[in-house]
């Protein structure tokens, strides 16, 4: 089934709506859970993660069965959801590997000009999130973390790559939805928002090579996931 096209204003419309409700959620539902509940700080954005990247996945399936594609296999292929070929593999190692990289050189920057001017290093950790080193039986969080986590890395990949950026008309189309992700990113600060750039701008850019949604899964997945469980276990700071 040939996809509908999308317009820029629309695509510009879901970012931002998504946006603005990611917003929401820190300002309302974040402070609520902090003053009623007295539970590990990590779980106040776990909870918050849940209601925010829910809602990607659930938009990106809607918006195809809007389309007409109703059984599992339609959706999957309305969304780009298709087997790794070598061309994918290989797009994916290596855009996983030049993130690493570029995000090594960023890091690197920021000690020197720590160093030598006295600039702040950029903080790894978004303003709204208080989290320690698991220790003991607090380690079993990840079990709560792992579905949030599957959640954001599939729902923004399904919505922003495997429907929006699919439906988008023109070569360079990767680059609006670079830039919208950005924008999407907003909320977490602009100490991550740089820390970020090699990560928003290379999948979107590997997405238009390879035309498959497991692309992004891939190296978002590889980027986000393994250093929140060192972290979380104290292994980095």
């Amino acid at each position: 089934m040939p996809v509908k096209k999308l317009s820029s204003v629309n695509a510009i419309a879901v970012f931002m709506g998504f946006t603005v409700y990611f917003f929401i959620l820190l300002f309302t539902l974040l402070p609520y859970l902090k003053n009623n509940y007295s539970i590990n700080s990590a779980l106040y954005w776990f909870i918050t993660g849940y209601f925010l990247f829910i809602p990607l996945f659930v938009y990106s399936i809607a918006a195809v069965r809007r389309e007409g594609s109703t059984d599992v296999k339609s959706i999957l292929q309305a969304l780009n959801i298709k087997p790794f070929s070598q061309k994918d593999l290989i797009y994916s190692i290596s855009g996983l590997l030049l993130v690493f990289i570029c995000t090594g050189v960023i890091f690197g920057v920021s000690f020197l000009l720590n160093k030598y001017y006295g600039i702040r290093l950029l903080s790894t950790t978004p303003w709204f999130i208080v989290m320690h080193p698991f220790q003991g039986s607090d380690r079993l969080l990840l079990l709560v973390w792992f579905p949030m986590f599957f959640f954001n890395i599939a729902g923004e990949e399904m919505l922003w790559r495997g429907y929006i950026q699919t439906r988008l008309n023109g070569r360079y189309a990767w680059l609006l939805c670079s830039l919208l992700w950005m924008i999407f990113h907003l909320p977490f600060g602009i100490d991550l928002m740089i820390i970020l750039i090699p990560v928003i701008i290379i999948i979107p850019y590997v997405y238009s090579k390879t035309d498959n949604t497991l692309t992004g899964i891939f190296i978002h997945g590889f980027y986000n996931g393994p250093i929140f469980v060192m972290a979380a276990l104290g292994i980095v700071k």
